[in-house]
Parts: structure tokens; sequence; C-alpha cells
């Protein structure tokens, strides 16, 4: 009896020492990518969302590398003392966007759709860290246990909550992330640790631990950051009351999301430097311009949806500030004579003519300043994309600059010709895959020349290549490495230059938009400020010496030089002159020129124009020219004419430009 109560007794003692012996063979880091998509609620964030994304992936990741379940059973005469059940989890070692996150509207653009795919990486010999932490110190692993216990319960939280909790689901959104840095952290310094015990902490190792822990440092403190700006952004919107302002602030809160993800994302980059190769350089080409790509797709999607969000604000603002008609004048008193009650009508007439005139001002006033919004509206546009798109852009050069050699494929065929006395150099002739090229190898010493020719046969030449844009991206031999293996003189000789990336060609029409949005601008915000003191039909005078056209949308000045000129000066004039601090003024066409004649009408001069333009003389140039001679028109009959440019009996210059 004693004899098999002890064998009892040894049985769970074998299984455990089995287990221990053997599982480590099967540890490995496993790769898996999972693509997780969810709707974004109409009072989430698209962070929030994000990141309860990230979660699921890390959840599904963990389930299909397993989870251990081992079981420890004592058994003491026959009878049950002890059973205990621990769950053994394989560990994340990292977890990254593998795309963009993408938005889809549905629902007819009600809702958005964010999809994301995330690569996760799990360590299953984290496994034999934990048993033997088990074997060690059992709280440790209660201790590990609780913590994912925590991070589920957050988890289960987080994707319970209604939409309406929006300040609950940010706190334990924060609480996740600041407990799944926790665990990062306190992974990296169990792995430090384990691997110095061992003492198997190779210099590489610990150089690439300390990089990864410099890295999640750089972005704890990036998010920390990102935090405080959001929740001061946050605040500023809940206490504004002006409908335009708060447009302006979520506008502004939106650009400043993109931004911040696209700061996150720049902190995981690492140095372009010796120990890139082509493959690796090519892979993330690709996955710059998928970033671009979606990050161009988010900021016009962005853009469309600010102006939307202005051009609602300013309707709503018109309707508020439409016409509000006087009340009925009452019915005639039977003690009123006519006269009163015809003068009480008359003044309710004038009340109604200046309520609608009041009215029509303030719309137009709004209208005015809603086009000088929207012109702001697109800068920020074309600025935000320079700003957020210019880090990834100067990365993708940098990675285009970079030359790589092919071990497998690089090698050129290089000679050395006669030398060039005259000018103290070698010609060299340089192939590779049946195409050739030249160049000149200079010297300045002859004597070493005279060696270096004598042993030209030590010459070794090797290409060199750069990524370059196509269908596909593929190397482009663009230099070829020219290498004296006795002298270990080296020299580069460039062939060709690579097709440039499509973003970075991209990147610089977005400067040049940017600049004439900019010109826009100022045009909308100089019509805001101008101040009308006479209309005429079509044409409408303002106080700063110019006329505008409302039909061609011509701005003209409001008078001509006011004295006889030809043609040369007059166009010397229209081209300097400054009228309402404009600078592009020009002379006009003879088409524009008979655009502004009106037979049924007299200037002051009278001549047949709209009184708003002085026009003191005939005949103004026009811009065409044909030899010698020049192009006018003639206001007094509305004919158009030629004569020498020299000449300048009567003729004016009258500068124009485009309006708005």
């Amino acid at each position: 009896m004693v004899r098999k109560g002890k064998f009892w007794l040894l049985i769970p003692i074998y299984i455990l020492l089995a287990f221990i012996f053997v599982y480590p063979a099967f540890a490995e880091i496993k790769i898996f990518e999972k693509e997780e998509s969810a709707v974004v609620g109409q009072d989430q964030s698209q962070n929030q969302v994000e990141s309860m994304l990230r979660e699921q992936a890390k959840i599904a990741a963990l389930e299909e590398a397993g989870t251990y379940i081992s079981t420890l059973t004592v058994v003491k005469n026959y009878q049950l003392q002890k059973d205990e059940i621990t769950a053994l989890a394989a560990g994340i070692v990292s977890t990254k966007n593998v795309n963009w996150p993408i938005l889809e509207p549905i629902d007819g653009g009600r809702h958005v759709r964010i999809r994301v795919k995330f690569r996760v990486d799990v360590d299953t010999s984290v496994l034999d860290r934990q048993i033997e932490a088990f074997m060690r110190d059992k709280g440790a692993l209660k201790r590990e246990e609780e913590a994912m216990k925590k991070v589920r319960e957050l988890q289960t939280q987080l994707a319970n909550l209604k939409s309406t909790e929006v300040k609950r689901l940010e706190e334990l959104n924060a609480q996740a992330i600041a407990l799944e840095r926790e665990r990062d952290r306190q992974r990296l310094f169990r792995e430090e640790q384990a691997l110095k015990a061992k003492g198997e902490l190779s210099i590489a190792e610990a150089d690439r631990l300390k990089k990864e822990q410099e890295m999640q440092d750089r972005i704890s403190r990036t998010r920390a950051e990102q935090e405080r700006a959001k929740r001061s952004e946050a605040a500023a919107l809940a206490t504004e009351q002006d409908r335009i302002k708060r447009a302006q602030l979520e506008n502004e809160q939106r650009w400043n999301d993109l931004s911040r993800q696209a700061k996150l994302s720049q902190e995981s980059w690492v140095a372009i430097d010796d120990s890139l190769s082509l493959k690796q350089a090519s892979e993330e080409a690709k996955g710059l311009k998928a970033e671009i790509a979606n990050l161009k797709n988010r900021l016009d999607y962005q853009y469309q949806a600010n102006t939307a969000n202005l051009q609602k604000a300013y309707a709503q603002q018109r309707a508020l500030s439409g016409v509000r008609p006087p009340p009925e004048p009452a019915p005639k008193d039977a003690f009123e004579s006519t006269a009163e009650y015809n003068n009480r009508l008359a003044a309710y007439e004038r009340q109604v003519a200046a309520a609608k005139a009041a009215g029509g001002e303030a719309v137009e006033k709004l209208e005015k300043e809603e086009a000088l919004k929207l012109a702001e509206a697109k800068v920020e546009y074309l600025g935000q994309q320079i700003r957020v798109l210019t880090a990834f852009v100067e990365r993708l050069g940098a990675l285009q600059a970079r030359k790589f050699t092919l071990p497998e494929g690089g090698a050129m065929t290089v000679d050395l010709g006669a030398p060039d006395a005259d000018n103290n150099r070698f010609p060299l002739a340089l192939q590779y895959n049946s195409r050739s090229w030249s160049a000149w190898w200079n010297y300045d010493d002859r004597d070493r020349a005279k060696d270096f020719y004598r042993t030209r046969t030590h010459l070794k030449a090797e290409g060199l290549f750069q990524i370059e844009e196509g269908t596909a991206l593929r190397p482009k031999l663009t230099a070829a490495r020219v290498t004296h293996l006795a002298t270990k003189e080296t020299r580069e000789f460039p062939l060709e230059s690579p097709a440039a990336f499509r973003e970075i060609v991209q990147f610089e029409k977005f400067k040049e938009d940017e600049a004439g949005a900019k010109a826009s601008r100022k045009k909308a915000a100089k019509m805001l400020t101008l101040k009308e003191i006479a209309k005429d039909g079509r044409f409408i005078a303002y106080y700063d010496g110019t006329v505008l056209d409302t039909e061609t949308n011509l701005m003209w000045a409001a008078k001509d030089n006011g004295q006889d000129i030809n043609w040369s000066n007059t166009k010397r004039y229209c081209e300097t002159y400054r009228g309402g601090g404009y600078a592009d003024w020009r002379l006009p066409t003879q088409d524009e020129l008979a655009g502004l004649y009106d037979r049924g009408k007299k200037n002051h001069d009278g001549y047949q124009v709209t009184e708003l333009i002085g026009i003191t003389a005939c005949c103004p140039w026009a811009s065409e020219t044909r030899g010698s001679d020049a192009a006018y028109f003639i206001f007094s009959n509305g004919k158009r004419h030629w004569r020498y440019q020299s000449f300048n009996y009567r003729n004016r210059a009258l500068p124009v430009r485009s309006g708005k």
C-alpha cells in the first residue's frame, strides 16, 4: 500500500517535468495579420474606434496562437489534496498597422466604416518564462493573469458602452492604452533581464532592445502630448457658442487629428543607413506610397466635409439675417384724415424698403464672408496636405536617393583608354547588359597616372541602383562605382536618372496650388473690405478707385491716365499701375474695351460708356499689335481701329485686371 501511494504522488511530478523539458522546443515567434472593421458611432472619435479594433486584433491573434492549459493534481493516500488549473497565454511582441486606416462612407455618406489591417507578432517562448516564473513565484503569474483580466474587462466595457457615454469611453480608452504601454515596458524589461541572466545578451540584441525601448518611449511621449492637445481642443469646442466659429473649430480639430496620426506613424520610422537592403527599401517605399494615397484621400474627404460644414453654417446664418418687414399698418381710423392715412402708408412703405435694403446688405456681407472663409478653407486644406505629407514625401525621396549594389547581378565591365594628355584625363568605357556609357577619369599627378595606366587591369566596376517609379517599383542602374583594387582609389560616375516617384511630382503641384489659393484668399479678403460708393447697372464703383463689371468679372481703373500717350508708354503705365492695392493690372484687349461701350449711356465727358468710368478722350489703346501698329477702340462711335504705336493724339491708357 505504501509503494502504491508513493507512485500516485510521483505521477504529477513526472508530468510536470516532461512538460518543462519538452515544451521549449516548440517556442517560436508567430506572425498574424488580422483585419478588423467597425462603424464610427455618432458620438465616437476615430481614434477610439481604431484603438478598439487594435485590441480585437490582439485577442484574435492570441486565440489563433493558442492558449495552453496546464493541470497540476496532487493525490495523497488516495485522497485529492490539490487541483490547480493555470492558463498560460502566448505573449504579444508588437502590434502595428499594416496599412493606414481606410474610411468607407456607408448609408449614403451618413456613417463611416473604418477598416484596419494589423500585424501582430506573438512570441510563444513567453510560455517558458511564464512557467519558470510560476515555478519560482506563483504570485507573479497571478498578477499577470489579473492584468490580462483587467484588460479583458476594459475591452468588454469599451465594446458595450453607448455612444452618448463619450467621456467615460475616452477615460477607459486612455486606461487601456496606458495599461498596454506598461505591459510592453514590462515585457521588454523581462526579456532583457532574462537574457542577461543567461549571459546571452549580445551587443546587437541589446541595441535592438534599446532602440525598441526608445521608440516605445518616444511614442508614449507623443501620445501623451496629443492627448493633452485633444483635451484642450475639446474644451474650446464645448464652450464656443457662435455657430460659424464652432464650425471652424470642428474643422481645425479634424485637421489636427490627421496630423497627430501622421506624427505617430513617423515615430516608428528607422534610420536609412547602410544596413538597409534594396528589398527593404522597396517594401518601405510601397508602404509609404500607400500611406500617402490614403492620407490624400482622407485629406480630400476632410476638405469636402469642412466645406459643407461652413456652407451649412452660413446658410443658417443667412436665414436668420433675412428681411424682417415692419408690422403692417392699421386700417384707416374714422377720425383720421385721408392725408394722414396716406402719410402713414408712405412711412410704412419707406420702412419696408429700408428693411429690405438692410437685409440685402446683411446677406451680401455674409456671402462675401462665406467666400473668404471658403478661400481660407482651401488654403488650409492645401497647407495641411503639405504639412502632413512633407515628412512622408521627404522619406520617399531619401529612399529613392539611396544607391544600392546588386551582388547577384551588378557587375560591370570597365576599360581605361589611352591618356588624353592635353586635358589630363583617361577615357573610361563602361558596359552593363549590352548597354554602354562613356566617362572621363581625371588626374593631376603625371607619375601616378603612369602607374595607374600600367595597372589598369586592376580596375573593377559595379553598378549602383536606385528605386524607380513604374507600373511596379523596380531598380534602375543610375551610376557606376569604379575602384582600383591596388590603390583603393574609388570614383563614382553618374549614368542615368531614375523616374521620380509620382508622389514627389504631385507634391510640387500642391505647392503651386497653394500659391494660387493664397492669391484667391487675398482677393476675397479685399472684396470683403471694399466699400461700394455707387452702382450703375452691372457696374459697381468702390472707394479705392476701381470699378467692377459684374457681368464679365473684370475690374477697371475708375479713370484713364488723363493725357495723350503712345502705345509703349501705355503698356508700361498699365503694368506698373497699383490702383486699389493690386499689382496685376494690364492693357485691355479690343474685345474687353468694346464690352464697355454702351450706345444708350454717356459718361461725364460725353463718351458712350458707364459714368462710373472716366474716359477723357475717345481712344484708349488695346493690347493687340501687328508690326509697328497697335489696336485701339473709339468710344464716340463704337468702332475698332489701328494706328502707329508711336502715335498718341487722343489716345489714353485704361488699366484692367481680372476681378475677384
